[in-house]
């Protein structure tokens, strides 16, 4: 996950640099190459915003307690870009000017505080809140969502415990029944045997009267 960011870091610097670099460079050019550094710093800054909206996408994919060095990365590239775009912004604006008015209006007018730099400050900050709004819904919805997951695989869990509960009552009522049969059994046969004792000694006590009963008539 670290390489994965730091490669996601290492394209957003490149693209902020360049941005940062035109940006530098934008005063002393005009007519079609002012025209095509503009270009040059928009598309900068948007390479710029997707890479940083990829890097809060693999850092959302992290443990909780690994996010905050990173979240703290983040809001400051995220500030780095919003400075970039309100600079693009205001040399729009001017450019639009240059091309309506003429010379009468410079870069330096627009970065003087007038109030229409003041209300587009505004606007961008309140974009900016938005996207943080929009960012914590959808974490909230990802939260939500693994939560219910979570508790599906709980259910499932406790669903699977309580099958093989009823299995482990049907065995021991099984094993019960088995054993009453058993006892039963042993019952049986115990009186049985007991039969076959008093059978036996009857058999004897006969066998022995026939003794005496045949010696007894020998001798009389």
């Amino acid at each position: 996950m670290s390489e994965l960011f730091e490669t996601y870091e290492s394209d957003f610097q490149l693209a902020l640099s360049e941005a940062k670099s035109k940006l530098a460079q934008i005063s002393a050019v005009e007519g079609e190459q002012r025209k095509s550094y503009l270009r040059a710093i928009e598309g900068a800054i948007e390479e710029g915003q997707e890479v940083l909206d990829q890097m809060a996408i693999e850092v959302q994919n992290l443990p909780t307690n690994q996010r905050s060095s990173y979240n703290t990365k983040i809001r400051q590239y995220k500030s780095q870009i919003d400075d970039n775009k309100a600079r693009l912004s205001q040399l729009l604006d001017n450019q639009d000017k240059h091309e309506l008015f003429g010379n009468r209006y410079s870069d330096n007018d627009l970065e003087s505080g007038s109030l229409q730099d003041q209300q587009r400050k505004q606007l961008l900050g309140n974009n900016a809140s938005l996207e943080r709004s929009s960012q914590r819904l959808k974490d909230s919805q990802r939260v939500a969502l693994e939560t219910e997951s979570i508790g599906g695989n709980i259910l499932n869990d406790l669903r699977s415990q309580r099958e093989q509960i009823s299995g482990a009552r049907n065995t021991l009522m099984t094993a019960d029944s088995y054993v009453d049969k058993s006892m039963r059994t042993l019952k049986s046969m115990s009186r049985r045997l007991t039969a076959n004792k008093f059978i036996s000694y009857a058999i004897i006590a006969v066998l022995i009267l026939l003794i005496f009963l045949v010696l007894a008539s020998k001798f009389w």
